[in-house]
């Protein structure tokens, strides 16, 4: 895909994130949400919140010593939306 196709907006940004185990850093569970903001307005927060969800649900049913969430969080593959 080329710089011009991404700047037409002929592609769905993600958000995404991984649930990580404490102890041993392994990922449990990694998650990839699409949306559009300038086709359904509120998607990317609706897309955040859904990412922080799944994420919350595995790490808390699969994590032997806790977890944390890799990197920033769900973080959007479109750059930051204002």
């Amino acid at each position: 895909m080329t710089s011009t196709e991404i700047k037409a907006g002929w592609f769905d940004p993600t958000v995404s994130g991984c649930a990580i185990e404490n102890e041993t850093s392994k990922k449990i569970h990694c998650v990839s949400i699409k949306f559009n903001e300038s086709n359904d307005p509120g998607s990317l927060k609706r897309a955040e919140r859904e990412c922080l969800r799944i994420l919350n649900y595995y790490g808390k049913k699969y994590s032997q010593y806790g977890y944390w969430i890799g990197g920033s969080g769900c973080l959007s593959s479109g750059g930051p939306f204002k």
